[in-house]
């Protein structure tokens, strides 16, 4: 892979993480409000619990290169299941987020996958 292409791979993946280590210690940290707004959606409170410590170790995952295909492809669900939240409740603008960061992600998992094929 050339030089610019690995830089790419490596900004992208350490804002992704950035993005999810955010998301994933907000709701460890504030409970209440990510149950809350879980519940809101019609999932359990204890959900967010498990997202949050989904989305915390995949952010973590993604900045290790044997883990970055795996985390990505976990959190890629994660991101399905937010853009179908989002839609199913016809919140069309909050829902192109989580699209573009499953876009992204699996823009990662894809070249991850394919750089440890070569090697």
């Amino acid at each position: 892979m050339s030089k610019a292409k690995t830089i790419t791979l490596w900004v992208v993946s350490v804002l992704l993480a950035a993005m999810f280590l955010f998301s994933g210690v907000f709701k460890l940290l504030k409970p209440a409000e990510a149950k809350a707004g879980f519940v809101h959606y019609g999932y359990a409170a204890w959900f967010a619990i498990f997202i949050g410590v989904c989305e915390l170790l995949g952010g973590l995952g993604l900045l290790m290169p044997r883990l970055a295909g795996l985390a990505a492809a976990g959190l890629s669900i994660i991101m399905i299941g937010a853009t179908y939240t989002h839609f199913s409740h016809h919140e069309y603008q909050h829902g192109m987020i989580p699209l573009v960061l499953l876009i992204l992600l699996i823009g990662v998992a894809y070249t991850r996958f394919r750089q440890g094929r070569a090697t």
